[in-house]
């Protein structure tokens, strides 16, 4: 796993970057995502282990940024159509709330899992389960 890991950190150099930008960058971006998870699925089947990709992007300014028509109300992360529900499977990201007054975590799990993280106890006690925020 560490020699694959290796490999594909040295794989990323200025024309990597180059073809990850303009248009079809985030089709790209996605399929390179597909095999790097197919990767960890095949290393978590034969070996039995579990991974969760964690993410945060607390402090990025994401609020402040102002595209032309104004600040966001509400900022939140996407997939690439249906493909999202594979493509980030197993997957949390953090990011700040609105206020700036909390933090809001993004969670991608399978059914089963998410079904039991819905309704654990001590979680519910520090987190709420809130589909729209605005």
């Amino acid at each position: 796993m560490v020699s694959k890991l290796r490999e594909a950190i040295m794989k990323i150099n200025a024309d990597f970057v180059k073809d990850l930008q303009g248009d079809g960058g985030f089709s790209k971006l996605c399929e390179l995502m597909k095999g790097t998870i197919g990767t960890f699925s095949s290393a978590e089947c034969s070996s039995g282990m579990n991974y969760i990709a964690f993410t945060s992007w607390c402090n990025f300014g994401l609020y402040d940024i102002d595209f032309g028509w104004g600040k966001p109300m509400w900022v939140s992360c996407v997939g690439s159509s249906n493909d999202s529900e594979t493509v980030f499977l197993n997957t949390i990201i953090l990011m700040d709330t609105r206020s700036g007054d909390g933090i809001e975590a993004w969670v991608r799990l399978d059914q089963e899992d998410m079904t039991m993280l819905a309704q654990d106890k001590e979680l519910l006690d520090f987190a709420s389960f809130d589909l729209s925020p605005i």
